[in-house]
């Protein structure tokens, strides 16, 4: 099966939120300056992983974490997230903290990059940084879950995609890229896989082409008008099913998420 991937990458310039004088992020458009209930550690990089970690550092995606969970996702103790570590992308409940290898950041530049689908080192960071984005939402979700003791019917990892999608479509600038952008990394995944064995359907997690087409189903549902062209790579028959069901699909899942978000 071929892939439609879309091209995401945008570049705002410094702004400022309309009627106020707050200076906002121009990668992401979020207030800047917060007060943390998320706080970050760096381990020690290995040799070759320097670079990454300079990479995450200097990130936007960083202080738009921190801008959300002074309103959306709000931790009290705070919430602890761990670059460097040897497993994950995982959230560790015992310990209260999300853990992200070096080597998770390197793989999902490398697959960008090999896959020829980025025509510039802008564009390849700004895939990066997006993937990286969606990958601590989705945890930070598990978190919140946990935190919350929110009520989850079905899989929890469903869950999480679902609400790291969600706060994109309603908090970020150009969350609907950064949606797709990192999509477009499950589908990449997929493109690795020659065949299936009975651990695949057992996992607690979907198949990555479902969690792609979960993902755009959520973007094209936000805004039809504008996606009218994202379900092209599917036969006619099931674009159409996915242009029916999907702003209703979106409808269901936002507003069952921003039930339980802070604001």
């Amino acid at each position: 099966m071929s892939f439609l991937f879309l091209s995401h990458f945008t570049y705002a310039g410094t702004t400022q939120n309309i009627g106020t004088n707050i200076p906002v992020d121009d990668h992401y458009g979020l207030a800047l300056e917060p007060t943390p209930t998320i706080t970050y550690r760096f381990l020690p990089p290995a040799i070759g992983q320097q670079q990454i970690e300079q990479f995450i550092e200097q990130s936007p995606v960083l202080e738009t974490i921190k801008q959300l969970s002074q309103r959306r996702f709000i931790f009290s103790p705070s919430l602890q997230i761990v670059f460097g570590s040897e497993d994950g992308p995982l959230f560790d409940p015992v310990t209260n903290s999300i853990h992200i290898p070096y080597q998770f950041v390197i793989e999902a530049r490398k697959r960008f990059k090999n896959k020829g689908r980025i025509s510039n080192q802008r564009e390849l960071n700004q895939a990066t940084e997006d993937t990286l984005l969606h990958t601590l939402l989705h945890e930070i979700g598990h978190a919140y879950i946990l935190d919350r003791a929110i009520p989850i019917l079905g899989k929890e990892e469903d869950s999480v995609d679902n609400f790291a999608t969600i706060l994109l479509l309603n908090d970020i600038a150009r969350g609907d890229e950064i949606a797709m952008n990192s999509a477009d990394l499950f589908a990449l995944e997929d493109l690795d896989i020659d065949s299936f064995d009975d651990a695949d359907f057992v996992s607690e997690h979907s198949l990555d082409l479902q969690r792609y087409y979960n993902i755009l189903c959520l973007v094209y549902g936000s805004n039809p008008n504008r996606y009218q062209r994202i379900f092209d790579e599917l036969p006619v028959s099931d674009r159409q099913q996915q242009k029916e069901r999907c702003p209703e699909y979106f409808s269901v899942i936002n507003q069952g998420w921003l039930h339980y978000l802070a604001e």
